[in-house]
Formats: structure tokens, sequence, C-alpha cells
């Protein structure tokens, strides 16, 4: 599941309860898919779903809220939107020669990681070499 769809359910909640019907008549997904993702939003406290209380036969409507902590993740998600990931055409070009660097480094077996913290521990040593007495 998507933290873009969770905000779009939270959204769409927000605005006015609902039930689950409803919510998916709104959003147009499959009726699995958003009852599936209603579970794991009550899972992780997301939403709350409520009986309401009707005189009507049959399964009791269950009504959809948004949580406090559904509002929080709400509020992080608009300023994570309005903060796009900036890199420029060389930082990108630096991470691909990285990349490439370590599927070399492990097609002959090395392991990246700990050639790192190998290069690292030298550095260190040396840093503290240089400042001694």
């Amino acid at each position: 599941m998507s933290l873009d769809q969770r905000a779009h359910i939270l959204n769409t909640v927000r605005s006015a309860p609902c039930g689950v019907r409803e919510l998916i008549q709104k959003l147009r997904w499959r009726s699995s898919h958003v009852i599936s993702l209603l579970e794991k939003m009550k899972d992780e406290r997301l939403i709350k779903l409520q009986r309401a209380r009707t005189r009507k036969r049959g399964r009791p409507k269950k009504s959809i809220t948004c949580t406090s902590l559904g509002l929080a993740f709400l509020e992080t998600h608009k300023k994570l939107q309005t903060k796009p990931l900036r890199a420029r055409k060389e930082d990108l070009d630096h991470a691909v020669k990285d990349a490439l660097y370590a599927e070399r480094l492990a097609a002959n077996g090395h392991s990246p990681f700990k050639l790192f913290m190998e290069l690292n521990t030298i550095a260190h040593n040396i840093k503290v070499a240089s400042e001694a007495p």
C-alpha cells in the first residue's frame, strides 16, 4: 500500500465520515483493494471503524473516521509533497558510478561494506596519527 493511497483515503474520510460502500464509490477503486487498505490502516491506527446504529436489517454499517494519528500522517504527507527531492545531474552521475563500482566489487567476491569499513578505519587512524603531538 502506497503512502499516497493512504493519504487519499484519509483526505476523503476527513472531509466527512462515510461508510465503506460510500468510500468505494468516491474513490472508484476495487472493493477488495479498499477493504484490505482499510484493515491495514485500522491496524496502524490511522482510522477508526465504528458501527453506525441503524434499525435496518442486515450487516450494520461501519463509519470510517480519521484518528489523531491519521491527521498527523496527513500533515506530514503534505509537507513531504511540497519538498520534492532535488538533485543535480552530477549527483545522479556520481550515484550511477558508485553503484557500478559496488556491483564490480561484489562480482569479484568483495563485500563493499567491509571495504568501506576498512577504508574508514584507515582514514580514522591517519587522523588520529596526525593529531598526536
